[in-house]
């Protein structure tokens, strides 16, 4: 029972990453910039893509002087309803959105197999060609394996629903002319797409059901408990500072992994050095990720005091905890820290120096955390001397 108790523990917080990671990417996008690039691509000269370029764009809401993209609203949305949902219900939107992603892959596979059969300008059976056969294959084999795992992920016995994507390699399998298998293709593409927009129908309701049941549940906290109550409440829920610790040591992770990726040279020692400071300002230069980088300090100090307590104490020292040292002390001296230097506005060189001596700071602060643990032992020790 434990151990699913942890695997609910991390799936809660695993799951919710994604909608931090986007709120971070939404505030470092740079929207009008964007939307000139693409302007200025030659893809400005589809039709189609015009269209949707408008329908994304649709000159910006003016709101208050401040400029508002509905790219922007509908990215804040998701990522609080990334943040929000339930775990049961955030666990089947992301089965859905596994099996759309299936779905997708299936008509890949299909559109790849229908070009590669035009090229190849062969209509025979397809025993008597080698290559038509492998080619035959492979797709059938991947179709099926599509077939199968958006069976098992929607968790439904009717396989039929997911296998239009199979017409074509029918179509082919009884000699039908290639120019008409094109058609067949196109024809599983809109019998998907219309099996996919009637779920979407039929689910519509469901967002607003769950915003009124989350509503109706939160008027009654705040009416019997109050406000404090339901921050507390919620920030337990959602596990806020493990959240954002993993967010940031997973945007850490990205930024070693794409800078040793891209070097072929090893780097001496006082490279490393600078490149870990550059990294970690890499990686706090939105408010999202500095407090991502405070709670990360936190509990690294917290790593720290609880070893020292453990090498002076032992297991006694997890008997008698003192609440002061729990790290919150450095976690919050680095926050105060960088609001009041502007720490997040600064450029990356900059901010990695101003970093070193804030860092330099939390050690001492930490140090002398570790000081007050030792303190009384100490003290105790010398008394228990003299008697």
């Amino acid at each position: 029972m434990a151990v699913k108790d942890k695997l609910k523990a991390v799936l809660n917080v695993g799951l919710r990453v994604p909608s931090i990671m986007l709120l971070d990417v939404l505030y470092r996008w740079d929207v009008s910039s964007f939307f000139q690039q693409i302007q200025k691509s030659p893809l400005n000269n589809n039709p189609l893509f015009q269209y949707k370029y408008l329908a994304l764009n649709m000159h910006y809401v003016e709101a208050n002087t401040v400029k508002v993209s509905p790219c922007y609203l509908a990215g804040y949305i998701l990522s609080v309803v990334l943040l929000t949902l339930p775990r049961q219900q955030l666990v089947q939107l992301y089965l859905y959105v596994l099996t759309a992603l299936l779905l997708f892959a299936g008509h890949q596979i299909s559109r790849d197999y229908v070009r590669n059969e035009l090229e190849s300008e062969y209509d025979g059976p397809i025993y008597l060609e080698p290559l038509t056969m492998n080619r035959f294959t492979t797709a059938l084999i991947g179709q099926l394996v599509v077939c199968t795992l958006c069976s098992c992920v929607m968790r439904t016995k009717q396989i039929w629903l997911f296998s239009a994507h199979l017409l074509p390699l029918v179509a082919r399998l009884c000699l039908v002319p290639l120019e008409t298998i094109v058609f067949v293709n196109r024809f599983a593409m809109i019998f998907t797409g219309l099996e996919v927009l009637y779920f979407l129908a039929s689910n519509l309701l469901v967002p607003f059901n769950l915003a009124k049941t989350a509503y109706r549940e939160l008027a009654q906290v705040v009416e019997v408990y109050g406000l404090l109550a339901l921050g507390m409440s919620l920030w337990n829920q959602l596990v806020v500072p493990v959240l954002f610790m993993v967010f940031w040591l997973v945007l850490f992770a990205l930024q070693i992994y794409s800078y040793f990726s891209t070097r072929d040279q090893p780097t001496s020692r006082e490279r490393l050095l600078f490149f870990f400071l550059t990294s970690i300002a890499e990686c706090c230069s939105t408010p999202y990720s500095l407090l991502g980088l405070v709670f990360t300090v936190s509990f690294v100090a917290l790593g720290v005091l609880t070893l020292c307590k453990f090498y002076l104490q032992g297991y006694r020292a997890f008997m008698n905890d003192n609440t002061m040292n729990r790290g919150m002390t450095e976690g919050i001296t680095l926050l105060i820290l960088a609001v009041q230097t502007g720490l997040i506005e600064l450029q990356v060189i900059h901010r990695a120096f101003l970093l070193s001596i804030i860092l330099f700071i939390v050690v001492a602060s930490i140090l002398q955390s570790m000081l007050e643990i030792a303190d009384p032992i100490v003290l105790a020790l010398g008394a228990s001397r003299d008697k």
